[in-house]
């Protein structure tokens, strides 16, 4: 007589599918929170203002020129520089 599977060994199988299912389900949801943010988190890395820095036409001597911001997509001024104060005078 050859015993095809006690009840223990089906109950197992059943919890890993559940577990796996759930594991799932928690992986789909990280994933779209966590692009959502990141497009929300690249936004605010180029803003000029974020950064505490004024989009100019040339950055002073005490000042440090930021690149790749806000400022260099504004095509209406001529203020293509981010700037931002770094000594004190």
């Amino acid at each position: 007589m050859v015993k095809r599977g006690t009840k223990k060994a089906q109950s197992m199988t059943i919890n890993v599918i559940v577990v796996a299912a759930l594991a799932l389900i928690v992986l789909v949801v990280l994933v779209s929170i966590f692009s959502g943010r990141v497009r929300i988190f690249s936004q605010s890395l180029q803003d000029c203002g974020a950064k505490q820095g004024v989009c100019k036409e040339k950055c002073e001597t005490n000042e440090a020129l930021i690149k790749n911001t806000n400022c260099e997509e504004d095509k209406s001024s001529n203020k293509k520089s981010c700037c931002v104060q770094v000594f004190n005078q």
